[in-house]
């Protein structure tokens, strides 16, 4: 398998697995809006909507180099590194953020 096919199936496993925690994330944030104050509840919604941007973005990058040439490839890795990044960092703030606010409950 070349690098690139396994960069892609790669992804789109982690993409899968990200997705599965988005859903449960929303979940979570949804029961909570009913109890949280405004401020909190609209940060609730900026993080999943900043989460499904990157998200998007992500996924976008990976067609992109999945229809790249092979010349193309590199700068189009590039890209994708970037988005894969970006969505990881978001998770990982997003979910430490929340678990901080359940700690203050």
């Amino acid at each position: 398998m070349s690098k690139r096919n396994e960069l892609l199936d790669s992804f789109k496993d982690q993409v899968a697995e990200w997705e599965s925690e988005l859903e449960k994330l929303e979940d979570r944030i949804e029961n909570k809006l009913e109890d949280a104050q405004d401020e909190l509840r609209v940060r609730y919604k900026e993080v999943l909507a900043d989460l499904k941007t990157k998200q998007r973005t992500a996924i976008d990058k990976a067609k992109e180099l999945e229809e790249a040439s092979e010349e193309a490839w590199d700068d189009i890795k590039s890209g994708l590194d970037l988005a894969w990044d970006s969505l990881k960092l978001g998770f990982l703030a997003a979910r430490s953020e929340f678990e901080d606010t359940d700690k203050t409950k």
